[in-house]
């Protein structure tokens, strides 16, 4: 077989999708049977593919501060849910109800967010709640 220009493109096109495809991550670090509310302040939110960041700081029980990093979907997705690029800057209050990582660690996917007396939903239901 004579490997043209164009087939050598082709399959090295495919070659880069492969391992693209292989790392993205399903919902297994998360404990998708438990919610966690925290109250904090925003410090960064990225709107970008493939899932848009939340960064925030919440208050420990000792008077410290634990960051947090929260995931939603992509911003196609959470523009349909009624979320912009401009709905979080640093500073503002958030309250988020999130599925927390499993391990312990202040990583988790938001499921409902409340700023500025607006609640939003998130990815997927709150664990727990029934729908009425």
């Amino acid at each position: 077989m004579k490997l043209t220009v164009g087939t050598i493109l082709v399959i090295a096109g495919g070659l880069m999708i492969v391992p693209a495809a292989l790392a993205h991550h399903g919902s297994a670090i998360y404990d998708n049977g438990k919610a966690v509310t925290v109250t904090g302040t925003v410090t960064e939110w990225t709107w970008s593919n493939p899932h848009c960041l939340l960064e925030f700081d919440v208050k420990d029980d000792k008077g410290g501060s634990v960051h947090w990093v929260a995931e939603v979907s992509n911003p196609p997705d959470m523009t349909a849910r009624g979320w912009s690029r401009k709905m979080f800057k640093p500073g503002d209050e958030v309250t988020v109800i999130m599925i927390a990582a499993k391990n312990g660690e202040p990583i988790g996917r938001i499921a409902r967010i409340t700023i500025n007396g607006k609640t939003y939903q998130g990815m997927g239901p709150v664990p727990g709640e029934t729908k009425q």
